[in-house]
Formats: structure tokens, sequence, C-alpha cells
């Protein structure tokens, strides 16, 4: 572990995951809490995860870490982690108060973020670096949002063949939506809620259908269904392979 001192810093650990994933924690003097995540080796980081403990605000103040994921498999926005590149991953803070100049004031007792933090990352070429747990939820995420994307092609499928109703559709998409987004299901089990708020959003926005015409539209369903069957073969094709990593994990 090393600490590095400096204007903006008031306090800065990092440790080296191995060579290749290094993790930062700064507490910044204005509050505000930041992680920083570089990338050592020769080769972009196209999906990480990284958790780092949050400090308890109240008695009833979750003690969970706080998780973040970036997966270019799962998130359309997200970038890859380029050879020697280090990314600001997590921001967080709270108010503080105003000095005599009026400039933000921030002690420890501000700070919402503590060690450790740890992460896991799947390089270009399927490799893996860092922690082997974290690394299993990472592959796991990636299934989740496979079972999600697969559940998504047979619901469009099954209601072009039989000319869904419009607001029985969308209340189809709703209530998957609402299967994976519960509160005791951990981030990696929830992927798939932005897809099936993604799908209800393009079914609301179909312009009404004329008297007897079938919906959904025949090029809706297969504009979809073409999008999503290329991300179930990007995610079944994806490395380190679903089913290798399954097994694995469970030895």
């Amino acid at each position: 572990m090393k600490t590095v001192s400096s204007a903006a810093f008031v306090l800065a650990c990092a440790f080296s995951l191995d060579a290749q994933l290094t993790t930062t924690l700064n507490h910044l003097p204005d509050g505000l809490d930041e992680v920083r995540i570089r990338n050592n080796s020769a080769t972009s980081l196209v999906a990480f995860v990284v958790t780092v403990n949050q400090r308890p605000q109240s008695a009833h103040s979750s003690k969970a870490p706080f998780v973040l994921y970036s997966d270019l498999l799962i998130e359309p926005e997200a970038k890859p982690l380029l050879p020697r590149e280090e990314r600001v991953v997590i921001a967080r803070g709270m108010p503080s108060s105003l000095d005599a100049l009026g400039r933000p004031v921030c002690h420890g007792a501000c700070s919402l973020l503590e060690e450790p933090i740890v992460a896991a990352g799947i390089l270009t070429d399927g490799t893996t670096t860092g922690d082997a747990a974290l690394l299993a939820r990472l592959v796991l995420r990636r299934s989740n949002m496979l079972q999600a994307v697969e559940t998504a092609l047979e619901t469009l499928s099954d209601a072009g063949r039989h000319n869904v109703p419009r607001g029985q559709l969308i209340e189809q998409f709703r209530r998957l939506a609402d299967s994976v987004s519960r509160w005791y299901l951990p981030p990696e089990q929830q992927v798939g809620c932005d897809l099936y708020q993604s799908i209800i959003g393009k079914l609301m926005d179909l312009s009404d259908e004329q008297a007897g015409a079938p919906f959904p539209p025949a090029a809706f369903i297969a504009q979809e269904t073409t999008t999503l069957n290329r991300q179930r073969v990007t995610l079944l094709e994806s490395e380190p392979g679903l089913a290798d990593a399954f097994l694995a994990s469970t030895r």
C-alpha cells in the first residue's frame, strides 16, 4: 500500500490486485470520494467490476459494499479501458461546509467510501485479472444478460405470431422487469431490467396501429429480433466461455 499527498488529495490509497490492475481511493477536500482504476497491461480491458466499502451514515444504513460494473457486451455506452489508461469509475460525496473564502471544506466524517477496494476484469483476448470471486460475478452477470436476451426474443417472437395487443405486451415486459429488480437480488441478477425497460419504451413509441393491423408490426419484430440475436451470439461466444467459467466456479 502507498500513500500520496497533494493539494488536491487529502488521502489516496492504492494497491495492486496484480501487475495488470490497480485501484485507488481518493478522499478529496471538497467531500468527494473517488475510486480510480488503472489498466497496467498491454491489452485493453473490456469488462471490469469494482467494489468498495461504504461507511454507514446511520444505524439503518446499508453496510453492503458499493458495486460498479462496466462491460462492453452489456452496456452499449461502455468504453474499453485502454492500456496504461486510468479512469475515475466511482465518484460519491455529500454536502460540505465552506471556509471563509467560500471554498468547500470537508474532513474525514464526510467520506462515504472506505477501503478495502476489490476489482477484477476481462481483457480483450479473454484472459482475466483480479479477484476470483468478482470474476465469477462478472461472468454470472453475462449469463444473466444472456437469459434476459433469450427471454425477450421468445416473448417478442411469440407476440409476433399471436398478434398480442400493445397493452398486454407492455404488461408482459413490465412483469419481466419487475421480476429482476427485487431489492434482495444482487446487481448481477438485475442486469436484464434495463433491456426489458428499453423494449417497453420502444413499444410505447410505436405509432397507433390501424384497425385490423397486426401488432406488434412485423418490421418492428424483425428489427428487434435481429438486434437481440446479434447480442445473443456475442454473449455465447464471449471469452472466458460462460459454461467453462461456471464449471470453474463450482470446483
